[in-house]
């Protein structure tokens, strides 16, 4: 059982039904965190009182009273092969369910209850009376998968090389952002490191305990320049075999440093493209967990999997935080002309892209409590039904940019049922205007690249927050240096999302950010389309295994255990 000084509350977001709701960050620690035992389930903490005020979340499962026991392998369907093994380079769900299981990083979430942050590599953390440095106390033996020890220069060495990627000539996808309150990171001993904030931020433990914060090994760095091709890390399970297109195989780590973990002998994730051979694969048992997000289970098979195998498989709903755009490329005509950008998001029919997917709801470029609630944003042009004065509106806009019988375009989407279904209907809707869209699908790995390069007109993209914050996906999708594919930039913007990452008052706040979200939806950088609600399905000999709000943090499955 974790035994600590004091746990730290972190954003939270459950699914009851569709409605979405949560609880906003507590202001940054002052107090010590200290784990004596490996961490396990702990009671959730409350919000502060100044938290916006929200229904209680859904109960997450709680470990089954007959376990643990060790051994076993759990396997699991994966739609591709992982894009790389440097997890600080990379930015999917191929990684952070795989990579994770591999690399730590100083904090983490709680497994279970998804809702506390916990040691990983620190064991206990302090923050000072400003809230400006948080200074973490390493565990001691913990040895790379090569036997090394790890040092407090492989923790200066990743955090700096997240945090300033172009100075190691490097790109860090999620670190910049999830980083961005961070000034420096420095050795105190060597068993402590410190970590000065450039203010006081409510979001940083939260946003480093996501798993995307890893620490990867100084000398292997050194030696090649990256982890592309090599895996090695310190946590529970290390690297066994790869296979490209058919398996990655991970083995428990017999030297991990918290005792008693893991309790699986190993992980095999299998690369299975085809959405219905994948499917197979967990109906007959061979993957004991479904892939999560739009390649888990469609609502029609999730349903059939609970009418044919309820007394061997759960199926679990969960909160997304994946948000489903239209990203336009801002650096090419014509969608430098925000009336344009403004016609389109005005004539899109959100609802019908919720109808087609089967799932999911229309709301804010927030995650509850911090947005326009989606009853709201319902009556709001491009969201409210029916279309008709929309489109009126977005026809109008077209003529006055120029474009009174539309023009031709491309639209790039990754390759995938899911992804491939909604360009289908971004190419509909966007006929409405006369806009004759090129469809471009193309492999995971090339679309990335062209994203980032600014290789598109428009794209569909599904896009997952890391956490509930909106601190880190404000600066990443809209900040002029951020991850910013369709390279808007707007100076009021930038300022904007500077200010609400410095104020801790949560009404202050919450009034900075309806600002941004009013200049947003004036400005149209990106189109939200609708919030997904994911479903993935585990086999019940599955223990101790509950996948949380969003994707991310939930692939680690150290303390998973089977009932055989």
């Amino acid at each position: 059982m974790l035994r600590s000084k004091a746990l730290f509350a972190v954003s939270c977001l459950a699914v009851v039904g569709m409605l979405v709701v949560g609880c906003a960050p507590v202001a940054a620690p002052t107090q010590v965190a200290k784990a004596t035992t490996p961490p396990t389930q702990a009671p959730v903490p409350k919000a502060a009182a100044t938290a916006p005020q929200a229904t209680a979340p859904a109960p997450t499962p709680k470990p089954s009273a007959d376990g643990p026991r060790d051994g076993g392998i759990v396997t699991r369907a994966f739609p591709r092969d992982v894009t790389s093994f440097d997890v600080q380079r990379e930015s999917g769900a191929d990684v952070s369910l795989s990579l994770f299981n591999v690399y730590q990083g100083l904090v983490r979430l709680d497994p279970i209850g998804h809702q506390k942050i916990m040691p990983e590599l620190a064991e206990s953390w302090e923050a000072s009376p400003d809230g400006k440095a948080v200074t973490f106390k390493l565990f001691k033996g913990v040895k790379w998968h090569d036997g090394k020890s790890l040092t407090v220069e492989d923790v200066k060495y990743s955090l700096d090389r997240m945090h300033n990627p172009k100075e190691f000539k490097t790109v860090s996808p999620r670190g910049e952002g999830l980083l961005k309150s961070m000034d420096r990171a420095e050795i105190v001993d060597q068993s402590t490191i410190k970590v000065t904030l450039k203010y006081p931020s409510a979001s940083f433990l939260p946003n480093i305990a996501t798993g995307w914060v890893a620490v990867e090994p100084k000398h292997i760095l050194d030696a090649k320049g990256d982890m592309r091709r090599d895996l090695v890390g310190t946590g529970p399970f290390k690297f066994k075999e790869f296979n490209p297109g058919v398996s990655l195989e991970l083995a428990k780590n017999p030297d991990y440093h918290l005792k008693g973990l893991p309790h699986l002998d190993g992980i095999k994730f299998f690369t299975i493209k085809d959405d219905a051979t994948r499917f197979a694969s967990f109906r007959t048992g061979t993957v004991k967990i479904t892939f999560t997000g739009i390649y888990g289970l469609a609502p029609a098979l999730a349903e059939q999997v609970k009418r044919e195998m309820a007394d061997k498989v759960v199926v679990y709903d969960h909160d997304s935080q994946t948000r489903q755009t239209i990203v336009y490329n801002i650096t090419r005509k014509p969608f430098d002309d925000v009336r344009v950008r403004k016609a389109v998001d005005l004539a899109f029919d959100r609802q019908a892209a919720v109808k087609v997917n089967g799932r999911g709801y229309v709301g804010s470029i927030y995650v509850a409590p911090w947005g326009t609630k989606p009853e709201d944003m319902s009556k709001l042009p491009g969201y409210r039904q029916p279309k008709d004065p929309d489109i009126a509106e977005a026809k109008k806009l077209m003529a006055e940019a120029g474009f009174p019988n539309g023009f031709k375009t491309t639209l790039l989407s990754p390759s995938g049922g899911f992804a491939e279904r909604q360009v289908v209907v971004a190419k509909d809707q966007l006929a409405k205007l006369g806009i004759d869209v090129e469809v471009q699908v193309v492999e995971y790995a090339t679309f990335w690249e062209r994203a980032r390069r600014q290789g598109f007109d428009l794209i569909s993209a599904t896009r997952t927050d890391n956490t509930s914050d909106p601190d880190e996906p404000l600066y990443t999708y809209y900040a002029t240096t951020g991850d910013n594919w369709g390279r808007f930039s707007d100076k009021e913007i930038d300022e904007l999302i500077e200010k609400q990452a410095r104020t801790i008052d949560v009404k202050a706040r919450q009034a900075i950010l309806s600002d941004i979200e009013k200049r947003l939806l004036d400005k149209v950088p990106i189109s939200l389309v609708f919030w997904d609600v994911f479903q993935l399905g585990a086999w019940k000999e599955v223990r101790n295994f509950s996948p949380g709000p969003g994707i991310h943090p939930w692939g680690k499955l150290d303390q998973v255990w089977l009932a055989r």
